[in-house]
């Protein structure tokens, strides 16, 4: 899956890219402000990891753009335990998946990771059973 991950926080980027890249399941990229934002446009990706501070405009107007020209990606915002209670009310205005709070707790960011795989998963069954032939069809031969 491929993650891609703007925070301008090195700490917080830095920690979460290393806690990630533990999963063999996710190819991490790291951008910056808009022209990490950006990478959506040129490049498909399963979910994004943007810092934000509801009381920092320029935060908020990346999250703004994002949504802007991209609203399927799943969006988990990286946010302190206080802006996690103030944007609690915009979570479906932004289309938010969740919330991690920063600093960044590995037992709280490896249960995310688990909801989170085992939800695609999920869908990725969903989809190959859908697209099964059904009952008695007849096989395509090559």
């Amino acid at each position: 899956m491929e993650i891609l991950l703007v925070e301008k926080d090195a700490l917080t980027r830095d920690h979460l890219k290393v806690g990630l890249q533990q999963f063999p399941e996710f190819q991490v990229t790291v951008g910056q402000g808009y022209r990490g934002i950006n990478e959506l446009r040129s490049q498909g990706f399963d979910c994004v990891f943007l810092g934000v501070d509801p009381r920092d405009p320029e935060s908020m107007a990346l999250l703004q753009h994002m949504r802007s020209f991209d609203n399927t990606t799943e969006l988990v915002v990286l946010t302190s335990p206080r802006s996690v209670k103030d944007m609690a009310g915009d979570k479906a205005k932004w289309d938010i998946y969740t919330f991690l709070q920063t600093p960044i707790d590995p037992k709280e960011l490896c249960e995310f990771v688990g909801r989170f795989l085992e939800r695609h998963a999920g869908r990725d069954h969903a989809a190959r059973k859908t697209h099964r032939a059904p009952r008695g069809a007849a096989r395509p031969t090559n």
